[in-house]
């Protein structure tokens, strides 16, 4: 069985990646965080995912055979209404929320709704398949459960004297839901925010372990975790820039960790003034715009050094192999002019590349409604009134998450930290 890559970029106006950033930024991510995208926002997803994988083995479907992703889908469905039942918001919450106030709820009511069964690799299987491949909870290619996700399974399944699989099997027989007079306490012990019993976290620290053991390089990333005064200065515009500082400072006794850090504050500082320069070129050919115009001031001249010194930056650190083409075009630019060029060279190349119309030809817009106009001339204005912010706002205006936030609460769910 082969996962599909759902891929959600960090901000609206990159998420079709005109620049070709989900290469490289992916490339610098797995060197910190593997398990991890921008999907996987909680740990209990992949010990429910455990249990439906174990559960439809025992009742005589596997991974491949025909309807198992329908399966899967049937459970997500009873775990999600009781999620949502007890407060938490899940995958497809705005689908289940309807279904929670409703007197009487089955599996066949369920089934008559086709909206639950779309895009059947989407949910809880297309945003935690591939990382619990990472994980070793499933085999490769989604065969089917390690001995490590099988104990997460049965780890998963029981829980405070409950056993899921008793209101699984009664689901899909198709009894009422809603019947059960236990139901709200399902909900407390097994919706998405609830605690994880012992064995749970006991099972989740072994995961963790095998990940430290196989890979000895990232291992200080989850046996020293980062504080959480460190943590807060990536949350806020005014102490951003000091985030990767403290990142550096409490792994300053692993290097080789420090450069992959580094390489991550790099890329942001480069890709953010990269970006900014496309969507200034995107949004001064809009109409409305080229009638007021856009006062730039002295932001040729700071946009263009800047890039120089973030490309010269980023091929410092980067080591010896190159994965990333677009800073050695643009480390020894001389102009402003030649910057641009470069740029929109690089986005026409990406976008055709892939068999995709470019956003800009010549002086002409080719894809509409990429960019917000609007909101780009007023962090444009904030911009060019104090051109000295430049790099740091554009950090913090395109950063992307390297899921610092997202390993302190898989400790924590672990009980590690």
């Amino acid at each position: 069985m082969k996962f599909t890559d759902f891929v959600i970029t960090e901000s609206a106006g990159n998420s079709v990646d005109p620049l070709g950033y989900l290469k490289p930024a992916g490339e610098i991510s797995s060197g910190l965080f593997r398990p991890f995208t921008v999907l996987t926002n909680h740990p209990a997803y992949q010990g429910f995912l455990a249990f439906a994988f174990s559960f439809l083995e025992r009742n005589s479907l596997k991974p491949g055979q025909k309807n198992f992703l329908r399966r899967v889908r049937d459970l997500e469905i009873l775990w999600g209404v009781l999620s949502v039942r007890g407060g938490d918001s899940v995958i497809n919450v705005t689908k289940y929320e309807p279904l929670t106030g409703q007197d009487y709820f089955c599996l066949d009511k369920a089934k008559k709704r086709p909206a639950l069964y779309a895009r059947l690799n989407y949910g809880a299987l297309g945003h935690y398949g591939g990382p619990s491949t990472t994980w070793r909870i499933l085999q490769p290619n989604g065969a089917g459960l390690s001995a490590s996700g099988a104990a997460l399974a049965e780890a998963w399944q029981h829980r405070n004297g409950f056993d899921f699989a008793n209101l699984a099997t009664r689901w899909m027989s198709g009894v009422d839901l809603f019947a059960d007079a236990a139901l709200d306490e399902w909900a407390r012990v097994y919706r998405l925010d609830a605690e994880p019993a012992s064995a749970e976290r006991k099972t989740w620290q072994a995961l963790i372990h095998d990940l430290c053991s196989r890979e000895p390089l990232i291992a200080p990333l989850w046996d020293e975790p980062v504080p959480e005064d460190v943590l807060a200065l990536g949350r806020q515009v005014d102490t951003y820039t000091s985030f990767f500082q403290g990142l550096l400072a409490h792994y300053e006794a692993h290097p080789e960790l420090c450069r992959r850090i580094e390489l991550c504050n790099c890329f942001e500082r480069l890709s953010g003034l990269v970006q900014f320069v496309f969507e200034w070129e995107y949004v001064r050919r809009l109409d409305y715009v080229q009638k007021i115009g856009l006062s730039a001031n002295t932001l040729p001249t700071q946009v263009t050094n800047d890039v120089r010194e973030a490309a010269r930056a980023f091929r410092a650190v980067q080591g010896s192999r190159e994965f990333w083409a677009l800073p050695g075009t643009l480390e020894n630019i001389a102009d402003f002019p030649t910057m641009v060029a470069t740029v929109l060279a690089h986005h026409s190349a990406h976008q055709r590349g892939k068999g995709t119309s470019p956003f800009i030809t010549g002086d002409a817009i080719a894809v509409q409604d990429r960019v917000d106009g609007q909101k780009f001339m007023q962090f444009f204005k904030s911009v060019a009134d104090a051109p000295e912010t430049l790099l740091s706002a554009t950090q913090w205006r395109y950063r992307r998450n390297w899921h610092f936030e997202r390993a302190q609460l898989w400790q924590q769910y672990a009980g590690i930290q």
